[in-house]
């Protein structure tokens, strides 16, 4: 089940199959957010995973967590940098690191743990050209699914200084999320059988949801059409390989502007051989949809 999208003033009153992206400024920032996260996860008996760039800077960051020392001792918080924890997730293949987190799960209940609470700094991750940006997309879209089905909560850590074009795409992949004053709107989910879109969609999304949309959604590395670095205009006349269905069951709200979004991201998925189909769509949402024809199937709810 997917969780209602909400925005959060605190790191805190989180539970296991919730996904936070969380935005900080420097090392206070980011000290005010893992330590009431981590304490919280204490009390609850979890398993404690702190990641970031530098080990002496997360020590440092969780140097006021009460019983730190026994904490670390007895292994119920473990300290890792971001190359020991994301070996997997620099590769081509997300899912890879999905299910090393999938272990951990395993491992932290057969301690006897009630879960896994992770508090992950993923500025070094998010960066980086086209290519890192829809690998790193893919991963979050899918730790996402992951979160859904085991006991594992999380809290992913971004620097601010990152910048909207970054932060907006990520932001939407999580339910729940901290950007200083700006109110998140919609969540593009994994959960369940299909993709779906929860909450609002209106032009101040709606670039951000293209781009997220069009990478998780669209075929792994070497499996699109046509082959990466190629060009080819137009869409496959032979059809699209693949289909992807988002369901709009849930989104709430959709303008002139999102709706071209949805049709731009079903061309540019087209071109690349995934057919986008998209169901469950409400009255007005429809009728927003139907205002260009872009090929894209639009069923009603």
């Amino acid at each position: 089940m997917t969780p209602p999208r909400r925005r959060l003033d605190a790191p805190t009153d989180l539970r296991p199959g919730d996904h936070v992206c969380w935005t900080f400024s420097g090392a206070a920032g980011l000290a005010a957010a893992v330590l009431p996260y981590l304490d919280e996860g204490r009390r609850l008996g979890e398993q404690l995973l702190l990641v970031g760039r530098s080990r002496p800077a997360l020590e440092e960051a969780v140097s006021a967590l009460p019983g730190r020392a026994d904490l670390l001792a007895g292994g119920q918080l473990v300290v890792r940098t971001t190359d020991e924890a994301y070996a997997a997730a620099r590769g081509e293949d997300p899912a890879a690191q999905v299910e090393v987190y999938r272990r951990e799960v395993e491992q932290a209940l057969d301690r006897g743990r009630t879960g896994l609470r992770v508090a992950a700094d993923a500025t070094g991750l998010a960066g980086g050209g086209a290519a890192e940006h829809r690998r790193w997309h893919r991963y979050e879209r899918l730790a996402d699914e992951l979160m859904g089905a085991v006991p594992m909560t999380a809290l992913c850590l971004y620097d601010a200084a990152l910048g909207r074009d970054v932060l907006g795409p990520l932001a939407l992949l999580h339910p729940g999320g901290h950007r200083g004053a700006r109110e998140p709107l919609v969540h593009l989910s994994g959960r369940g059988p299909r993709l779906s879109l929860h909450g609002e969609v209106d032009v101040t999304q709606v670039d951000d949801l293209v781009r997220a949309l069009v990478d998780v959604a669209g075929a792994a590395p070497g499996e699109g059409y046509p082959p990466e670095g190629s060009r080819r205009d137009g869409p496959r006349r032979d059809g699209p390989r693949r289909e992807v269905v988002l369901d709009l069951s849930d989104l709430d709200f959709l303008d002139v502007a999102g709706a071209r979004g949805l049709v731009t991201a079903g061309r540019r998925l087209a071109e690349a051989g995934t057919g986008l189909r998209l169901v469950g769509a409400r009255r007005l949402v429809r009728r927003c949809l139907e205002l260009f024809d872009g090929g894209v199937p639009v069923e009603p709810a």
